[in-house]
């Protein structure tokens, strides 16, 4: 506690570029890294389920089929880093 204003002191911020990179490395990691685990969980587990049908997919038409599913991929790729850099800005205004 902040004895001069009565309010919880401020003890970890979290580096809005370290949670983006995370995430770019591996999608919902940077979300795990700002405390938000279901939601990591949530973007890992879908990205997964995408590039899993997305293989069967491709597998099965030599690669055409994986093709929307690299799209959904890559969208949900970009809002993960988005989402981490943004989810650490507002852990730090907080």
């Amino acid at each position: 506690m902040n004895q001069s204003t009565n309010q919880p002191s401020r003890t970890s911020r979290k580096s809005p570029l370290l949670a983006a990179l995370l995430s770019a490395v591996l999608c919902g990691l940077g979300q795990l890294y700002n405390g938000r685990v279901l939601r990591g969980i949530i973007l890992f587990v879908l990205m997964s389920i995408v590039w899993g049908i997305g293989g069967f997919f491709g597998a099965l038409t030599f690669g055409l089929g994986m093709v929307p599913f690299a799209v959904v991929a890559g969208a949900l790729w970009i809002f993960g880093v988005v989402d981490a850099y943004a989810g650490s800005r507002r852990i730090n205004r907080a």
